[in-house]
């Protein structure tokens, strides 16, 4: 493989690259530093949730990379488009991005939604240049 890239380091970068998946919701206590598995996890609340981010994890693992995000926190300053999405829809948690796009919000955002949305997007892959043509 390495004599037909120019540079294989950065291929292979690419892709052990995570899909970042964040649920943003009402999570009191998040910053634990106690999980080594979640990045904000929400302190307790992945313990007290109903699981959906743990499966996520196990079917996944280093594959995707989970946070939970407060909306009642400063952080959500930094996520202007699930800012407009509350104000527009009403508060429907928990509203489930992938790669920074809101893919799910309220009742929709099922396990069985959530795991189609994150297969979808870690089988996109880069186009080939050896497509067939029709």
């Amino acid at each position: 493989m390495e004599k037909f890239l120019r540079n294989p380091a950065s291929f292979l970068m690419l892709m052990a690259k995570k899909l970042d998946v964040k649920f943003f919701g009402y999570y009191p206590e998040y910053n634990c530093k106690e999980c080594s598995n979640y990045y904000e996890c929400g302190g307790t609340t992945h313990r007290d949730e109903d699981g959906s981010i743990k499966a996520l994890l196990a079917s996944y693992g280093d594959r995707i990379h989970v946070s939970l995000v407060n909306v009642f926190s400063e952080d959500m300053k930094n996520y202007p488009e699930v800012a407009d999405c509350i104000k527009k829809n009403g508060l429907r948690v928990p509203i489930v991005t992938v790669s920074g796009n809101i893919r799910l919000c309220g009742s929709e955002s099922t396990q069985d939604a959530i795991k189609q949305v994150i297969d979808s997007e870690l089988n996109k892959g880069p186009l080939s240049f050896l497509g067939r043509r029709s």
